[in-house]
């Protein structure tokens, strides 16, 4: 194992702002020193690829503008450290990879201080984390994620420097995710390892987990050195609680919650957390609307097409190869009066709606936006299916083109079981069946 030094040790030192006289103090003949700034540590986490909500109801939580606004405002307050638990990317294909890099664009703007590898990261291989790292400067660290060789492919801990003592910042990812891309060691032993390494003295030492809610307990349990361990995937966030002597929190769920924690020094050392919730209430940041509109004209250059995006899924959509998409106008030629009455509805001019928000080049906005997204004879890419835009009538019936062509065959689906595939708890909260349907009901 190469030494310490050898692993590019990131040491960054934070400036105390030291205070000016108040208004009056003259006039009493006393000099009082404003109090320093509170010192603060803030975790994302599980953010999935999710650069923003997807617009489609109000009220959903979640996205790097929201994010970054609150940082922003935090830090007109105290001094932060950001950083990320890992599971940034929700897949490998050609999409999600500009997605992921994306996200790694906004923490960058948003000043992160160390990003652990989860899953998604180490799904992408070390060529690629390598290539991200050097070209987005971004702060990887994991002290479990080895080569083939055996070796740790990223610095092991991150050492920073406040006004309540210096924060040691390791990382560590469930041995499930050792694959064919990397190795994973066991997370305990990988940090009592690490820990025998450090000769630089530290105050805190705050561990990155990407574990389910059993290991994280369990590491919680292992590692009574640890200050404060802030988990990953654990599908809903953590309340902070104590297990031990070690504070357990996550933040989780496509980075729809913060962990944050504050530190207090002094004779009684202590450290209290708080989870976030990003919810519409917290501004869009400036900066990353900037992010999100150059991510948006990458997408519109790439153009990718549904098979690049990592989105088809025959669990989602059950058909097979043999089934193929007809088109709305083919439907049009024995069906006139419906699709005239389908033309009023919202489903017909849901590309419109993806256009008005610029949401259009998206692969995660056209798989519910367009008709027979990926299916043979279905929608593509936004360049090459102008006339599978809009939710058709194949969007609910199934691809139809051997109904088209001998109206005995039924058509694919029932229509009535497809709502919830779009229509689901993320994207449709409020989703209400009998007052939907009427919406769109026609014999």
């Amino acid at each position: 194992m190469p030494s310490f030094s050898k692993r590019f040790l990131f040491l960054s030192t934070m400036l105390l702002l030291c205070g000016c006289p108040q208004a009056g103090d003259d006039d009493e003949g006393v000099h009082t020193e404003p109090a320093e700034k509170r010192f603060k540590l803030v975790a994302s986490g599980d953010t999935q690829g999710w650069i923003m909500p997807c617009g489609c109801t109000s009220n959903q939580s979640g996205g790097l503008l929201r994010r970054g606004s609150y940082l922003e405002n935090l830090r007109k307050q105290n001094d932060v450290i950001f950083v990320d638990v890992g599971g940034a990317a929700d897949g490998t294909a050609p999409y999600q990879l500009e997605k992921f890099r994306s996200v790694l664009k906004g923490e960058r703007l948003m000043g992160i201080h160390a990003h652990n590898l989860g899953a998604a990261e180490i799904n992408f291989g070390k060529e690629t984390l390598d290539s991200l790292s050097e070209s987005l400067q971004v702060p990887f660290v994991s002290a479990n994620v080895l080569d083939f060789q055996g070796e740790l492919i990223f610095p092991a801990y991150r050492l920073y420097q406040g006004n309540e003592g210096t924060v040691l910042v390791t990382g560590v990812v469930s041995p499930r995710y050792s694959g064919l891309k990397l190795m994973v060691s066991d997370p305990a032993d990988a940090i009592f390892k690490m820990l025998e390494t450090v000769s630089e003295k530290y105050d805190w030492l705050i561990v990155l987990a990407y574990l389910n809610e059993g290991e994280l307990r369990g590491l919680a349990t292992t590692l009574p050195e640890a200050h404060a361990i802030i988990g990953g995937p654990t599908q809903q966030s953590l309340s902070p609680q104590m297990i031990g002597p070690v504070l357990v929190t996550s933040a989780t769920n496509k980075g729809k919650f913060l962990a944050e924690l504050d530190f207090q020094s002094g004779v009684k050392r202590s450290l209290t957390a708080k989870v976030v919730e990003m919810s519409p209430d917290f501004a869009d940041e400036s900066l990353q609307e900037k992010n999100l509109k150059v991510f948006r004209e990458i997408l519109a250059q790439k153009d990718f097409h549904a098979s690049e995006s990592g989105l088809l899924s025959n669990e989602r959509w059950p058909i097979t190869h043999s089934d193929q998409v007809a088109g709305t106008q083919a439907c049009r030629e024995c069906h006139t009066e419906t699709c005239d009455h389908w033309d009023q509805t919202g489903h017909a001019h849901a590309w419109e709606r993806l256009v008005a928000e610029g949401a259009h080049v998206d692969s995660y906005c056209q798989q519910c936006h367009t008709t027979g997204y990926g299916w043979e004879g279905g929608f593509v890419s936004a360049k090459l299916s102008a006339e599978r835009v809009n939710v058709g009538c194949e969007s609910c019936h199934g691809p139809s083109r051997e109904h088209s062509q001998n109206s005995s065959r039924p058509t694919t689906f029932d229509a009535q079981a497809q709502c919830l595939r779009c229509h689901d708890p993320e994207n449709s909260p409020k989703f209400q069946y009998e007052s939907y349907w009427e919406k769109i009901a026609h014999e």
